[in-house]
């Protein structure tokens, strides 16, 4: 009897389902975990929470999900890059809104943008079926396969670029397929004229800009000593900022330029996201991968350096937390570097608690002998911090890259440098030598101080590019792997164009890690710490294997 009761209502839960709205089913496959990231800014880029009315001002490194949008001020730019590399670059006075960043049942990405004004070029590289879609005005616009395109609207009018493969659109007044060199033209006041294809078009400043930003990525990929694991955005970004290095006893690291004393999660600001809890915004250029994945340590004679582990999930932020008389602190999990080497960070809660930027200069140090571990902040984020970076007032005018006669279109304004932290005339005589197609292979290349991981000091000075790095014990990039103390016992720099696969990539000690004594494990976060997301936990530093 009591199995065919169980029967009878599992039979009941059955029918009931089929009558389910096959919408609603939909909605249940749906995942909305999804995080990418705001990958460059210069000048005044805005963001816009879901449910919010105002604007508050962005910075480099801003994590970005489903209901967010990012509008660009007079003579500023933006570029948000997607979890596998996909980009999509804002011109200035120009806005878009991510009304959909999401998963479905089968783990595709679900990416579905607006496009409300301005002038952007998005480049697309769906892996396994990612779907993409842009709706400018009243049409939408479908990339086909790896796809990288323009488009510039204002006032309803609306023109579209193909650079490479293809799209579809579909608007009001009919459907269109278009592929490499094809322009689509079309007024959205006026639904009733059909769409306007043509062939051909001139490239402007900034169709060279997001050139040469595409190259830029290329080349530094290529570039590194380890080949990419996991997702791919922020990869380059490792290239361009820092060097690789194999350090006995841990195995592959990476490390900053910069400047002497540095330590991670220093030069940023504390954000608070709904389901993830407090989550760390650098305001380094390269602060994507190294602050969300993985793990950072400490070698004596190397100073700070980051491994990157399985990358399993994004994690807000790889902290413990510590309190102390008036003062908050934090510093990375899993450190095993020794007494007295790394110091926690410490700011006043209301730092933290009102948004306020974190800067070597506004925040202080003290060894955890003075510290008290706790599992997660005392306090609530208040009301500014859901507008770190300060409210800003975004106006809509116009732009000279966007004032368009369908006769063609004037030359839209771009960025000085392609690199942010970059040097305009360094950067502009190495663009040169690749278009000429001298140096090719070399990606360009940013200091941001003087030593590698805030220790061992380095030749050069900051803004210095691609080159023999200088300094004792640093031959060339390209040969034979050089050691820190011109030894094989210390660690050493990886040659520069070579995949993980090394024998100095080593099994077991990829990603050794210990006890760190704060008040979270070194394996991996506690779910119930606000810096890890319910729906995110942190990687485990015990394998070293990909995604």
């Amino acid at each position: 009897m009591i199995f065919r009761n169980i029967r009878r209502d599992l039979c009941a839960v059955i029918a009931a389902s089929l009558f389910v709205p096959a919408g609603l089913l939909a909605q249940e496959a749906v995942s909305h975990v999804r995080v990418v990231r705001l990958s460059y800014v210069s000048g005044t880029v805005a963001l816009k929470r879901p449910g919010s009315d105002d604007w508050s001002k962005a910075m480099v490194n801003t994590p970005i999900q489903q209901g967010f949008d990012v509008q660009t001020s007079a003579s500023s730019y933006a570029e948000v890059e997607f979890e596998n590399g996909s980009t999509a670059r804002l011109g200035e006075l120009s806005r878009i809104d991510f009304d959909e960043l999401a998963l479905d049942a089968d783990g595709d990405k679900l990416n579905r943008l607006t496009f409300e004004q301005g002038y952007a070029t998005f480049h697309f590289v769906p892996e396994h079926h990612d779907a993409y879609s842009v709706k400018i005005a009243n049409a939408t616009v479908t990339p086909n396969n790896k796809t990288e395109f323009r488009t510039d609207f204002r006032q309803g009018r609306v023109r579209v670029e193909v650079f490479n493969g293809s799209i579809d659109v579909v608007a009001p007044s009919g459907t269109a397929k278009l592929g490499k060199d094809k322009v689509l033209e079309f007024d959205a006041n006026t639904p009733e004229v059909a769409l306007n294809v043509q062939h051909g078009f001139e490239k402007d400043s900034w169709d060279k800009w997001t050139e040469s930003r595409d190259t830029q990525a290329q080349l530094a990929l290529r570039d590194m000593a380890v080949s990419p694991q996991g997702p791919r955005y922020g990869w380059s970004d490792l290239s361009t900022y820092g060097e690789w290095a194999y350090i006995p006893g841990y195995g592959n690291g990476w490390s900053p330029y910069s400047q002497a004393g540095w330590s991670p999660y220093s030069m940023g600001m504390w954000d608070w996201y709904s389901g993830m809890g407090w989550t760390w915004n650098s305001a380094e250029p390269w602060g994507w991968l190294p602050y969300h994945y993985g793990m950072w340590n400490y070698d004596a004679s190397m100073g700070w350096f980051w491994m990157p582990g399985n990358f399993g999930f994004f994690s807000p932020a790889l902290v413990s937390w510590y309190s102390g008389p008036s003062w908050i602190g934090w510093a990375p999990l899993g450190v095993r570097g020794g007494p007295g080497l790394y110091p926690i960070t410490t700011v006043s809660g209301s730092v933290i608690q009102n948004g306020q930027m974190i800067t070597p200069q506004t925040s202080g140090h003290v060894h955890r002998s003075q510290a008290t571990p706790i599992a997660q902040l005392p306090f609530q984020p208040s009301t500014r911090v859901l507008r770190s970076g300060g409210p800003v007032a975004i106006g809509a005018g116009a732009s000279a890259g966007t004032a368009m006669g369908f006769a063609g279109r004037a030359n839209a304004s771009a960025p000085a440098t392609v690199l942010m932290a970059g040097d305009a005339a360094k950067e502009s005589a190495l663009l040169e030598g690749h278009q000429r197609g001298a140096r090719s292979h070399d990606p360009l290349r940013a200091r941001m101080g003087t030593t590698l991981g805030g220790r061992y000091a380095v030749g050069g000075t900051p803004g210095v590019f691609r080159g023999e790095p200088g300094g004792a014990g640093l031959r060339g990039m390209n040969g034979p792997s050089p050691s820190f103390r011109g030894s094989n016992t210390g660690p050493a720099i990886l040659a520069r164009g070579q995949s993980a696969g090394s024998s100095h990539s080593g099994g077991g000690e990829m990603m050794r890690g210990g006890g760190d004594g704060g008040g979270r494990s070194s394996s991996m976060p506690a779910q119930s710490n606000p810096s890890s997301s319910p729906h995110t936990p942190g990687p485990s530093p015990s394998g070293g294997g990909r995604h």
